[in-house]
Order: C-alpha cells, then structure tokens, then sequence
C-alpha cells in the first residue's frame, strides 16, 4: 500500500472500530437502566408531537412544531451544493458517501382537523424509499402517522425514528381542587 492508501485503511478501521465500540457500550449497559432513562427523558417533553432518532445516524429529538419538517442529509463531498437544506438531518454519511439517505428523503407535514393535529409522512422521490413499520410509504399518498410507527430512510432500518405523541397533562378536578 502507498503512505496515502495506509491513511485511508486507518481511517477505515477507525469508522469500523468506532461503531464496535458503540455498540459494545450499549450492550454491557443494562437494559432497565437505558429503559429507564429513556422514559425519564421523554417524560420532560412537553405535550406535541415528536420524532425520536433511534439510529445510528438519526438519534435526537425532532418537535413536530411546524407545517412540515422535511427529513434528509446534508451533500457530500462528491455532490454539489443543495438548493435547500433539510429540517432534520441524518448523518448517514459514514464512509463520506450516502448509503440510504437522500438528501431531500421524505417530510412529515402537519393537518389540522378543528382542534386535533395530525401528520403525514410524505416520501420525496428518495431513491430507496421511506419505511413505516417495514411497509413502503405509496409515493402517491403518504401515511398517517400514529404514536409507536417506526420510520426508516431506507429499507435497512438502520436510520429510523419513531413517531412519539405526548398527550396534554389531565386537567385538576374541579370539584376536588375547590373542596366541593
């Protein structure tokens, strides 16, 4: 191998070992510790509607605040500049080139129906298509979203979100708050 080719095999196995290791550290935890934190976090949420990223290129928190929210990344190296840039982003960039992930994949746009929210997953044209729970999403349509659907970038589910409603705390009962 040239000096050049040595940097980029090193590299490679940085990129691989990294990802080892991740998931190392996820598997030695113990699982009702990482469930109870989970629950501890999104309890804080204020009422809304939420993506959560559970993958490797997707983790965060995405509010659903907003008309849409276009779900994408961010151009490569090897592409030239994008015209408009994703809401939310998802690094799937590991080797520096996209491997599920279109720049602009899909959005999730919210309807309005008197006083409930509802939102829609929209597929943009992505090249290997936008996933709920396993089932592609008809370019044509769309698919409502309900609480627990998990959204894939791509068939391989490994850039997934899931789609998280927090319901309005219950309102104090009258007649018990005023002793009547």
């Amino acid at each position: 191998m040239e000096n050049g080719d040595s940097l980029y095999a090193t590299i490679d196995r940085l990129i691989g070992l990294s990802r080892l290791k991740e998931i190392q550290f996820i598997m030695s935890s113990d699982q009702a510790e990482r469930v109870a934190e989970i629950r501890t976090a999104l309890e804080r949420l204020s009422p809304g509607e939420y993506l959560l990223g559970t993958g490797p290129s997707t983790v965060g928190i995405v509010p659903l605040d907003k008309r849409e929210c276009v779900l994408g990344r961010p151009p490569t190296l090897l592409e030239g500049p994008a015209e408009s840039l994703p809401d939310c982003w998802a690094t799937d960039t590991v080797y520096f080139v996209p491997r599920e992930v279109s720049r602009a994949h899909a959005k999730v746009v919210t309807q309005r129906e008197q006083y409930r929210r509802q939102h829609i997953l929209l597929d943009l044209n992505s090249t290997l298509g936008t996933f709920v729970n396993q089932v592609q999403v008809p370019s044509d349509s769309g698919v409502m979203l309900k609480h627990g659907d998990v959204i894939s970038l791509g068939p391989s589910g490994t850039n997934t979100y899931v789609y998280y409603k927090v319901s309005s705390p219950p309102l104090p009962d009258v007649h018990t708050t005023n002793g009547f």
